[in-house]
């Protein structure tokens, strides 16, 4: 008996630490994963930043059939996402249709409840509910309202910078003179399945922005703050 007792004792040990070796290669995938996307964020431009084809146009008339497209009410909802890989989504997503200057936004990833708040003056300092009427906002006032030249959106850095934080580093340009650069901050929450329940945009630079390669070069790839500019 004593002898079954201790092949008992030592299966259930094998089996535990098979579940924690399992649940630090899980871990590891995800860092190794974030750490090689730093690491092609800072040395490529090309592979990372293909100009998306919806910031390249000046149909608006595309643009916002695009926009009315978008089920807002019915997406399914990527819930139990870890922040990781929410931050994955929202970068992903921001490079295919450049939703942070034309609005064509992937509801998937934004709880109901979601608010919008941005700090730029020139945008009436404007506080929005809901990620549906944040996003035809979006499309008003930043792509439509932008006149003939349309915006470029240049994702320059998207990391988990804290517990439940995305931050986002971006440029917005129209042409030399009329660029911005801005930080936004992405809040999930576990009690919205992981869903982004906020997103505050802080204008880091007002006017006459560096280009997105000197943005790069002085970007730390972990809280994504290029300090020396600032």
């Amino acid at each position: 008996m004593k002898e079954n007792d201790q092949c008992i004792a030592i299966m259930a040990l094998i089996a535990l630490l098979l579940l924690l070796e399992v649940s630090s290669a899980s871990s590891i995938i995800i860092s190794r994963r974030q750490t090689l996307k730093k690491l092609m964020f800072a040395s490529s431009t090309t592979l990372m930043y293909p100009k998306p084809s919806f910031a390249d146009t000046t149909d608006t008339t595309t643009i916002t059939a695009n926009l009315n497209d978008i089920d807002w009410n019915n997406t399914p909802k990527y819930l139990g996402l870890n922040t990781e890989r929410m931050c994955d989504g929202i970068n992903d997503s921001i490079r295919e249709t450049s939703w942070l200057v034309t609005g064509l936004g992937c509801p998937s990833y934004f709880s109901d409840g979601f608010l919008y708040q941005s700090d730029d003056e020139d945008e009436a300092n404007v506080r929005i509910r809901g990620y549906e009427a944040y996003c035809r906002w979006i499309n008003n006032t930043r792509y439509i309202g932008s006149g003939t030249t349309k915006p470029q959106c240049d994702l320059i850095c998207c990391s988990v910078t804290a517990k439940s934080t995305i931050t986002a580093l971006w440029r917005l340009g129209y042409d030399e003179k009329r660029s911005k650069v801005y930080l936004s901050t992405f809040i999930t929450s576990n009690d919205q399945g992981g869903l982004v329940i906020s997103q505050n945009d802080k204008v880091m630079i007002a006017k006459n922005a560096p280009s997105g390669a000197e943005l790069r070069a002085k970007c730390n790839w972990y809280s994504c703050m290029p300090e020396s500019l600032f």
